[in-house]
């Protein structure tokens, strides 16, 4: 399949974790050759007064094997306004308006990633400004996303979409896979909530800004995954290994408040009767910064990080069956619960606190909580990484 190998020349392995204090590890990363290192350095350090980012970070230099590399880090400025790596009040902090202008939540992004003990790495400038256009497009389609909820619907608008028995949700002869995944997504422009689970769900968001960039940059590699779309749609692993690098490790995890706008998260529902509930093994979101992840199917009640532990964790106390014996989760009821413990702090902590843990492995269903320690971000799609 043409997408399934689009990058597959990529490094794969997870992202080396430097520092659990996180005071000097982790950042930004840009490789390049050797020969052309104090120009490149000077490039580094006016795109970083460009971006509005010089007041909050350092920048490092070293070199290895004809390669140098270029860090860029939190500076102590940075870390004060991210204690243990907490990015979810950096745009309050900053006064930055994320929601609605990009050039602020571009600068959020940088930050939040120079604060990560996680390295994000980069072989270019241009990779890393591909990158960043990504993630400010998916947090921005994000947050006029709403949709129902259905894990085995059928729902997709007509005029672009036909579903195959195997192959699933095929995009149609001469359709466009940029508007065909944007009126999915957005009854803004269609006047409808088509059915989807939230992994389908992020799996369009992260497509379709992958391929805004492509449309740009590499319109071949855009028509190729086209192409692949009309035949058989790739879902779950699939496209994960296609167009996404899960980073971070248990040797090298995420902190539990430490996200970058358009990564896609996981959270685990840690409780092993509710999870049989289909639909319900967890819930997969977009960070859109400022310290909100989306709702799927309320875009004006984005969760914050509080609010979605909360949620997952009312779950266990919802369970029903339906008419056919068939296990549901009484959605009113979650409703009503969530907003019960939220009147009382006490309760509130003790959600958290029994929450607000690394997950199990999977299939384990002992003391973790639901957050990760990954994150899911784009691979490289610039024409230079991938030509």
């Amino acid at each position: 399949m043409l997408a399934k190998v689009l990058f597959s020349h990529q490094n794969n392995e997870a992202e080396t974790f430097m520092d659990h204090l996180y005071k000097s590890s982790g950042g930004l990363q840009i490789a390049t050759a050797l020969n052309k290192k104090d120009l490149f350095l000077d490039q580094v350090r006016t795109w970083c007064d460009r971006v509005g980012a010089s007041p909050y970070v350092e920048i490092s230099q070293e070199h290895d094997d004809g390669i140098q590399y270029i860090r860029i880090y939190a500076n102590d400025v940075l870390h004060k306004l991210c204690q243990h790596a907490d990015t979810s009040c950096l745009a309050v902090s900053l006064g930055l308006i994320s929601e609605w202008s990009a050039r602020d939540l571009t600068l959020e992004t940088v930050l939040s990633m120079a604060v990560s003990p996680v390295i994000f790495d980069f072989s270019s400038l241009n990779d890393l400004e591909s990158n960043l256009r990504m993630r400010v497009s998916v947090a921005c389609l994000a947050r006029r996303t709403e949709l129902n909820f259905d894990t085995s619907g059928l729902s997709r608008p007509e005029a672009y979409w036909s579903h195959v028995e195997g192959s699933g949700f095929i995009l149609k002869e001469g359709a466009s896979l940029i508007d065909g995944i944007e009126r999915a997504l957005c009854p803004d422009i269609s006047g409808e909530h088509f059915s989807f689970s939230c992994q389908r769900a992020t799996e369009y968001l992260m497509l379709h800004s992958l391929a805004i960039e492509l449309s740009a940059t590499n319109p071949a590699k855009l028509k190729e995954i086209e192409l692949q779309w009309r035949k058989k749609a790739l879902i779950a692993d699939d496209f994960l290994n296609a167009f996404l690098l899960e980073i971070g490790s248990s040797a090298a995890p995420f902190p539990m408040r430490c996200y970058v706008p358009g990564d896609r998260v996981w959270f685990k529902n840690p409780d092993d009767f509710s999870s049989n509930v289909k639909g319900y093994e967890g819930s997969w979101v977009i960070y859109m910064g400022g310290g909100l992840f989306t709702n799927l199917w309320d875009r004006s009640s984005p969760y914050t990080l509080e609010a979605k532990c909360i949620e997952i964790y009312h779950w266990r106390h919802s369970v029903r069956e339906d008419k056919l014996g068939t296990l549901e989760i009484n959605e009113d009821l979650v409703k009503e619960l969530v907003e019960q413990t939220l009147s009382s702090h006490v309760q509130v902590r003790n959600c958290i606190d029994a929450m607000l843990r690394y997950r199990d492995p999977q299939g384990v269903y002992e003391d973790g909580g639901c957050i990760d320690i990954t994150r899911d971000t784009f691979r490289r799609v610039c024409p230079e990484c991938i030509n």
